[in-house]
């Protein structure tokens, strides 16, 4: 570090963001100020991740880098990791496992002796998802017989659950492959479980994603992926990541990574593609993830790219080309376009997807180009080149498509592609044997650790044994068993002595081949494995004579536990313990399973080798998508159906489904003995027994019945010891039994039989003798015994779980029961923690209640979380108990908070609430639901106990609802409570009402105030003040009534009154009346006019509303009046002393058969006010009766949105129905079953437009008349009408159309056709009587239709015609469009005389002849005599002409044009014609001529005229000079040159000299004077401007 600044100069630097400090006030020469070149960002990223600060800086001397931070210190080394890179010259700042503590603002200093750089970088830490699976186990249903395998931290890569949350559902089984997961209903409940969680994160920043599109290359050599993002706030922050570590990105395309918006569609895209660039990319809005996408780069290149390819027009081009691995399918491109299989193009891959091929069909003109092939990130392009073909096809014509293809590679792609394989698949075999050397040391060193526990062999026999061989075998002698040939030992497993093994763990089988020792096989596929080694046998052979003797001295012994047997074929694999995945049923649970979880699964010597059953090492479960089942065979089937080893066709159920050693009689699955066909009413397969099964269920040797699924599936698998002939087709009689008797498992003893009973599921029947020979072990004598072997009995399975343990979810401090049930009330057990044994010592309870066994923790804590087992008799279960820790609040803390906070305007309110919970904890304060966050008057104190919200100067707007939030990983917890600011009122409502304004009173009404300040309004304060004085009254307070009568008051004079209201808070501001007048009369308003009710002979009932205006007092009354029609006089109605109460009155004072009108006055304390407006006339008489219907309702005329109708008034009825007053149009739209009305008010007359009408909608119709009587009865029209004009056939309307068009090929071809007909047609347009093209625009808009073509070609032309057709019929017009070009001029021209006298001329055809069927030729003629060139035909449509009239001596000359309706081409000349005559030489003699010298002084021609100008105006000046040379001009101005005056514009072009004045002004005024001079002399013209004033 420098210390030596003085000064401090700022300097800017090229990075934004960077502040350079100078020290130095001038810097030595070659030394700088540090910089950055390349400066931190600032970074947003989860928990646990790590954070990378990068600098790149520069200075000489070279700078010294030191970060720190703003809020805290960086001494802790392990967690600010500080590194330089030498070979890039990067500083970087590393925060491995960031957290909440180390989100702050980081430093970057960058110091030498001459100055210092500074920039700042900001790092954001959010909270990271929870991948923990233990989280979901309690989603998981738990059901008997069934164990859901747990997920267990790290198994699964959390890169899965991103990808998953992004993919479509197609994908999931790919996806689960790829990372090994198995478990489908244990993933999509946790991944449905993460999409909502998820969905529930973007709500907040986020209102719609649509369109996800992932990664995919582009043929320009980068990648992109979109999305379309409708975002709440646009100013929200969008992050983009790449393998959870943010990279930078730039909007312009300047940056490798680039994000490009075109509204809500976002686009980012990755140039330069590198193989580093592959990885998870997630893009982040704020801190919720919104999308994920994979980008995989495959490690594929070009062994043979393509080629230029060459073809002519009609043929197909082949481009074709070899990769290094194989690929699916590569990516063509053709102009810069995706190119799909399909008629144009066809794409095709070989079988071993090394060659790729595209074949572009049918090349033409069009198809020319660049093509490219893109596999993974490396491209390879070649040209397609398309010769136009020398023989074209005949006008008119198109010719034949040629059955030839060009291009192809060079090389023979089959050699390299299969030399490519070969190195390929030794590749492969060197890495298998990598790994199979790897395994079987490890096997090596697995046994030699493996314990050694004797079993010893009792009993021996002699005699002959039969039974039916078992055992499948393997090529070249090789045979599976489970021990040595014929010892009896029990194969039973102890479970209570082994764990359950891992599925991946699974002991191979052993292999015996004759005459040779024990080896192993490793658990791949023997097809890929190679050659099997064969290893010494951990245990001594055993070794069979022929004599049938067994030497006695050899002691058998087996290391390790008894590894059950395990069955080859379709069933399930026999366990020591329970099967981890839910699914398959082991042996020690018989209950049945379903298929909910995988099929079948089947241990396997190999791989499985085309897709199917699933073997154990993988666990995706199977579909019915490939071979069904496979079955490990020593040979071929012999018939269609089951899959062999040997033979990986997927097989089908046609034929016999499973070759067995009987002969099979009926299509099915054959027994053994019983040879009865099976169904599918039972398991699909049959298992090889040597008992009888306990239950029913899985059929045995001995009992033939066929079984169902009503029992347990397991199965058992013993063997005997024994000696004799082994017959696969047969049975063989046998005499001698053994017994054997050893320790083993609790001393059990157990009895073997000398029988071995073999069944082959396979192709062929095979014979296997077994050796005989005679022997004793151990100390059992010699018996021999005829007939069957007796079966073993069933051994008791001993104590069972009949309920296990559940997973338990519980809370720190609060109680945790963990029970199992036994099968066996004596049963005791031990309980385990962490594989360490309980006891009641170590702080838990245990129980136990009958069978029931208890472990009770009273108070949970932290380090109770752990995986609990309970074992019993060998048995076990295991639960885990997760202890959360969400935040809780103490209850009595809880009852305070909840009471609410009263603070007065101006105070200080604080909120303080203590809690506990697992940090780290997040709080958020809210006040009516909107989070506080700190600022000016807002302070929020967190700390590890409590949190408190201090609110400074609250204000009366302050008082809501306050509630906190508590969150952390394991819950959310919310307490509520109130704020209360007390304030004075707000000033009381107005308007103010004066309810009374007479001479000696004003009474005055107010609202109370909209807001009392949280304290009731106890009264109010009033002050007066007389219009026309300064000083305010006090009227003192009233109660709390908002009503004042002021009783001393002046007649005449006006008041202003000030009203306040007062509460204990305080006395609000003032409200102020308007200028009120005592004593003065204000009548009121007119009222509205009177509605007649209703009208009798003897009486007329009125009604009316009140005024508008009051005076400002309130209405007293009314007064009524009528007047008859014709006469001027208004006579009351009512006495003038007693005003009308009510609203309403009845006249009665009428004459029948008089009209009358009817006014009404208002009538308040000053008097009465205007009369309104007259009534409507209404006769004194009893009600008409309603009218009839109309008559001839009919429509006159109708267009696309509007009606015209038409009717006749109804007839008048006596006593039935009256004169119409007016009439109502309604009408019904066909979809709808509402009438509507089209007229508010009735219409006198007797027709009527509607209008507003949809265009074409079907409408229904009627007229209702109406008079004082009411409404008649609807007239309707007959049938529904339609909104368009009268029918009009179609027409053109343009006169003069052009029949026929010359296009210059190129141009635009435009054609507009103006049409009327109704209802609207449909337009057509045909080329030759064919649709018309893509190429070709067509548009219709009412009474007009336009075809346009952008760019013309040769194809366009043809006969064009438009049909224009509805209803009522169709008309058609034609036009001939002829695309053409002008033409290319004839061949070479030949001259023959074939009669003396005449010359024939003969030419070669224009090229355009063959495509221009209105091409013809003009021949001109030109002989020595006439220079001119004369036309002496045209229109010749041969390629010859005759010439006459040659006259001998004289020379001529012919040129040939062709010729089109575009114009002329080029001529074509003809060689000379004729000879020439020899002349004498002709001579001009020419006159010499003095040299005349042009050069003068200037002259002025026309000289310059006085000018007079306005201000503000434009004056133009010019005169003409002459010289030669030309002579340069110069302006003044009173003798000042104006050349150089912008100000003035001067020109000079051919001897005119101009000079305009833009804006005349008082300071032009004056002599202006040209001047022109020369070499030889000078001139000038002079003149004045005058300006007017």
């Amino acid at each position: 570090m420098y210390h030596k600044a003085k000064l401090g100069i700022k300097k800017r630097s090229k990075v934004p963001g960077v502040m350079i400090t100078q020290y130095v006030e001038e810097l030595p020469e070659g030394k700088t100020t540090p910089d950055f070149l390349r400066k931190p960002i600032a970074l947003t990223i989860q928990e646990g991740k790590l954070a990378i600060f990068k600098a790149v800086v520069s200075g000489i001397p070279k700078p010294e880098v030191t970060w720190k931070r703003a809020k805290g210190d960086m001494a802790d080394q392990m967690k600010f990791q500080v590194k330089y890179d030498e070979s890039s010259g990067e500083y970087t700042l590393q925060i491995p496992k960031v957290s909440g503590e180390e989100a702050d603002t980081y430093k970057c200093f960058a110091i030498n002796e001459y100055g210092k750089a500074v920039c700042t970088a900001t790092l954001n830490v959010i909270e990271g998802p929870t991948t923990d699976p233990a989280e979901f186990r309690k989603l998981l249903r738990k059901s008997a017989g069934r164990k859901v395998e747990e997920k267990k931290d790290g198994e699964i890569d959390e890169k899965f659950w991103e990808i998953l949350l992004s993919a479509e559902k197609k994908d999931y089984e790919r996806i689960c492959k790829e990372f090994g997961v198995t478990d489908f209903r244990w993933m999509l409940k946790k991944l449905n479980e993460l999409k909502r969680e998820r969905e529930e994160e973007q709500a907040m920043y986020i209102d719609a994603i649509s369109n996800l599109k992932h990664i995919e290359v582009k043929a320009d050599g980068s990648a992109s992926f979109e999305l379309d993002l409708e975002l709440k706030d646009p100013s929200s922050r969008i992050f983009l990541y790449k393998d959870g570590v943010m990279i930078p990105y730039s909007k312009d395309m300047e940056m490798k990574h680039n994000l490009r918006q075109v509204g809500k569609k976002l686009v980012f895209t990755i140039k330069d593609l590198l193989p580093e660039d592959a990885g998870l990319y997630q893009v982040d809005v704020e801190e919720v993830n919104v999308f994920s996408t994979e980008f995989k780069i495959p490690n594929i290149d070009f062994i043979v790219k393509i080629q230029e390819v060459k073809a002519k027009e009609r043929e197909d081009a082949i481009f074709e080309c070899v990769l290094s691995h194989p690929f699916a399918r590569i990516l063509w491109m053709g102009k810069n376009a995706q190119l799909e299989d399909g008629e144009k193009y066809q794409i095709t891959v070989s079988e071993d997807k090394l060659i790729h091929r595209l074949r572009v069909r049918d090349c033409m003109q069009l198809d020319k180009g660049i093509y490219s092939a893109v596999a993974g990130i490396k491209t390879c392009s070649a040209w397609l080149i398309v010769e136009a073909d020398s023989d074209p096809a005949p006008p008119g014509k198109k010719k034949a498509r040629k059955t030839t293809q060009a291009g192809g590679a060079t090389v023979n792609l089959e050699k390299v592609a299969q030399e490519q394989q070969v190195k390929l698949q030794k590749e492969r075999e060197e890495k298998l044997e990598v790994v199979r050397k790897a395994q079987e040391e490890k096997e090596v060193a697995k046994a030699a650790e493996a314990p050694v526990e004797p079993v010893v062999d009792g009993g021996d026999g002699l005699g002959e044994g039969s039974g039916l061989d078992n055992e499948p075998k393997l090529d070249d002698g090789l045979r599976l068993v489970n021990g040595s040939n014929g010892a009896a030992l029990d194969s039973r497993p102890k479970l209570e002595s082994r764990p359950p093994p891992k599925l991946e763990s699974h002991p191979p089988p052993v292999i015996v081949k004759e005459d040779r020792p024990v080896q192993k096989i490793p658990a791949d596929d023997v097809r890929d494995s190679g050659p099997v080694k064969e290893v010494p046998a951990k245990t001594p052979p055993v070794v069979d004579q022929d004599d049938g003797a067994e030497d006695q001295t050899k002691k058998r012994t087996r290391t390790g536990p008894l590894v059950p047997d395990t069955v080859i074929g379709h069933i399930q694999v026999y366990k020591t313990g329970k099967l981890g995945t839910e699914g398959l049923q082991t042996i020690n649970d018989m209950t049945p399973w379903t298929q909910t979880g995988p099929w079948i699964q089947i241990y396997k010597v190999g791989k499985l080798g085309t897709e199917g059953l699933q073997t154990i090492k993988g666990m995706i479960p199977w579909t019915q998508t490939g071979s069904w089942i496979q079955v490990y065979k020593t040979g071929k089937l012999g018939t269609e159906g089951l899959q062999t080893v040997n033979d990986t066709t997927p097989w089908t159920q046609t034929g016999p489904w499973v070759y067995k050693t009987g002969k099979l009689g009926t299509e099915g699955l054959q027994t053994i003995k019983g040879m009865i066909p099976w169904t599918q009413t039972g398991l699909w397969i049959q298992v090889y027994k040597t008992g009888k099964l306990g239950t029913e269920g899985l059929q045995t040797v001995n009992d033939t019945t066929p079984w169902t699924q009503t029992g347990p599936w397991g199965q058992e698998n013993r063997q005997g010891k024994g000696q004799g002939n082994q017959q696969a087709n047969g049975q063989g009689s046998g005499q001698g039994e053994g017994k054997e008797q050893g320790k083993q498992m609790g001393k059990e003893s157990v009895q073997g039989n000398g029988r071995d009973k073999g069944q082959e599921d396979g192709g062929e029947n095979r014979q296997e003798n077994g050796q005989e020979g005679s022997g004793e072990a151990g100390r059992s004598t010699k018996r021999t015994r005829q007939g069957p072997l007796l079966s073993d009995k069933v051994i008791d399975p001993g104590v069972q779980f009949i309920s296990g343990l559940s997973d338990v979810n519980a809370v720190v401090g609060q109680p945790a029961e963990l029970m199992c049930k036994l099968s066996s009330e004596s049963c005791e057990g031990a309980w385990f923690k962490d594989g360490k044994q309980l006891s009641s010592t170590d702080g838990v309870t245990v129980a136990k209640d009958g069978p029931c066994h208890k472990l009770i923790i009273k108070k949970c804590q932290e380090e109770d979380t752990g995986k609990y087992r309970f074992e019993a008799d060998g048995r076990k279960t295991e639960a885990v108990i997760i202890v959360e820790d969400p935040p809780r609040l103490d209850p009595d803390d809880l009852a305070k908070f909840s009471q609410p906070v009263i603070v007065k305007a101006g105070q200080n309110a604080s909120f303080k609430m203590p809690f506990v919970g697992r940090e780290p904890v997040k709080v958020q304060w809210y006040k009516e639901g909107e989070e506080l966050v700190d600022d000016t008057n807002v302070v929020v104190e967190k700390a590890p106990a409590h949190s408190r919200l201090l609110l400074s100067r609250c204000q009366r707007k302050d008082t809501g609802e306050i509630k906190i939030k508590l969150k952390n990983d394991f819950g959310t917890i919310e307490a509520l409570s109130r704020l209360i600011v007390l304030d004075k009122p707000t000033p009381p409502q107005g308007p103010v009402e004066v309810a009374e304004s007479s001479a000696s009173c004003i009474e005055i009404k107010w609202r109370p105030p909209k807001d009392d300040g949280g304290s009731p309004v106890k009264g109010y304060s009033l002050e007066r003040q007389q219009t026309g004085r300064n000083t305010w009254t006090k009227l003192g307070e009233i109660a709390s009534v908002t009503a004042y009568r002021d009783t001393d008051v002046d007649h005449g004079r006006k008041y202003c009154y000030r009203i306040r209201a007062v509460s204990e808070e305080g006395v609000s501001e003032m409200m102020e009346t308007n200028d009120i007048m005592a004593g003065t009369k204000v009548y009121p308003g007119p009222p509205a006019a009177p509605k007649i009710v209703s009208a009798f002979m003897d009486c007329i009932n009125l009604s009316w509303t009140p005024p508008t205006n009051t005076g400002g007092s309130r209405i007293l009354g009314y007064h009524l009046e009528k007047r008859k029609k014709g006469s001027n006089l208004w006579s009351p109605v009512n006495p003038v002393n007693e005003p009308i109460q009510d609203k309403k009155y009845a006249v009665k004072d009428v004459v029948t058969g008089m009209s009358y009108e009817f006014r009404v006055a208002a009538v308040n304390i000053s008097g009465a006010g205007e009369p309104s407006v007259p009534s409507d006339f209404v006769i004194a008489r009893d009600p008409k009766k309603a009218p009839g219907k109309v008559i001839d309702l009919k429509v006159v005329d109708s267009t696309y949105t509007t009606l015209s109708l038409s009717w006749t008034k109804p007839t008048e009825q006596e006593g039935v129905q009256d004169e119409a007053k007016g009439y109502f149009v309604e009408i019904r739209p066909a979809e709808s079953t509402d009438w509507i009305r089209c007229n508010a008010m009735p219409v006198i007359m007797t027709s009527f437009m509607v209008k507003g009408l949809k265009s074409m909608g079907m409408y229904w119709v009627r007229v209702i008349a109406t008079n004082e009587g009411g409404e008649g009865e609807p007239q309707d029209l007959d049938n529904y009408i339609i909104a368009m004009p009268p029918p009009v056939r179609p027409k053109f309307t343009d006169t003069k159309m052009k029949t026929f068009m010359v296009v210059r090929a190129g141009n635009s071809v435009r054609v507009n056709v103006n049409y009327e007909a109704s209802p609207w047609p449909d337009v057509v347009w045909l080329k030759d009587n064919m649709p018309v093209s893509k190429r070709v625009t067509i548009t219709n808009a009412e009474g007009t239709s336009q075809l346009l073509i952008p760019s013309s070609e040769r194809s366009d032309t043809g006969v064009y015609t438009i049909i224009v057709k509805n209803l009522v019929g169709q008309e058609t017009f034609s036009i001939e469009i002829r695309v053409t070009d002008d033409p290319k001029p004839p061949g070479p021209v030949e001259l023959e005389e074939n009669v003396p006298g005449t010359v024939t001329v003969v030419w070669e055809p224009s090229p355009d002849e063959k495509r221009d069927d209105r091409l013809h030729y003009m021949v001109s003629k030109r002989d020595s005599s006439k220079q001119t060139w004369q036309t002496v035909a045209d229109r010749l449509f041969n390629n010859k002409f005759t010439a006459c009239n040659i006259m001998p001596g004289c020379e001529y000359h012919f040129r040939v044009y062709a010729k089109n309706d575009m114009g002329l081409s080029e001529p074509s000349e003809s060689p000379t014609w004729g000879t020439t005559r020899k002349r004498d030489k002709f001579t001009v003699n020419m006159p010499r001529y003095r040299p005349f010298n042009f050069q003068s002084a200037p002259k002025f021609l026309v000289p310059l005229k006085l000018h007079m100008a306005p201000p503000g105006y434009e004056c133009y000046m010019s005169c003409a000079v002459s010289g030669n040379p030309k002579p340069h001009v110069t302006w003044y101005r009173n003798n000042i040159s104006l050349n150089t005056n912008t100000n003035y514009y001067i020109s000079n072009t051919c001897g005119v000299c101009s000079m305009l004045i833009l804006r005349v002004g008082p300071k032009d005024h004056g002599e202006y004077t040209v001047m022109a001079e020369n070499t030889l002399g000078r001139a000038e013209c002079s003149t004045s401007l005058t300006v007017r004033e």
